[in-house]
């Protein structure tokens, strides 16, 4: 009986402690960037040591990773298809389904475009960090095609989801709310108005 209270004392300070780094390394990788942000620096400013932050995450990569993860899930422990925002993009009029696709997206722009670019950053100058945005944006096209099955209530052609990764994408998000200072409810609006297009075909 004690020994599997200990293990389970040691299972939770283990998630506690996954749960500061990444919190940590969040902060400094979008304050920092991917360059200046050091696993040393991450474990010092969780109050852990640089062994105790390798035991969670074997690399700058897979920590990036999972503070990606984190961001675009909101902390659900469940899949992203399976939240309640997204499957609403199946509910409804088209007008319906699109409204809460553009409003799951700007959220999920809001908590992750910021920590998403650092591995654009990443993969300018790091190899594998190149790969990993590959993949990253093989999997966001996957993404974009279901939605837009979701909306549509069925499989869109390939160049309509072309259009709408684009559309989609973090990059514009960043230009049109940083650079032109864009609210999110006027790139809400602007993104309505340009998938209703694409999706009419």
């Amino acid at each position: 009986m004690a020994r599997t209270y200990s293990s389970d004392l040691r299972a939770e300070r283990a998630r506690l402690n996954r749960a500061v780094v990444v919190d940590v390394a969040r902060r400094m990788f979008v304050e920092r960037g991917w360059v200046t942000t050091t696993m040393s620096d991450v474990a010092s400013a969780a109050g852990l040591s640089r062994q105790t932050v390798y035991q969670q995450f074997d690399g700058k990569l897979t920590l990036l990773d999972a503070c990606i993860d984190l961001a675009l899930s909101d902390g659900a422990d469940s899949p992203v298809r399976e939240l309640p925002d997204y499957i609403k993009m199946g509910e409804g009029s088209i007008g319906d389904r699109l409204a809460a696709g553009a409003s799951w997206l700007r959220g999920a722009h809001e908590r992750s475009a910021t920590i998403q670019h650092v591995l654009d950053e990443a993969a300018v100058v790091d190899d594998v960090a190149a790969v990993r945005l590959t993949e990253r944006e093989r999997t966001r096209w996957d993404e974009v095609r279901w939605a837009s099955g979701l909306i549509l209530g069925s499989p869109p052609d390939d160049a309509v989801v072309d259009a709408l990764w684009m559309l989609t994408s973090r990059s514009v998000w960043l230009r049109l709310t940083r650079e032109r200072g864009w609210t999110p409810q006027q790139w809400e609006g602007w993104f309505i108005r340009h998938a209703a297009e694409e999706l009419r075909g």
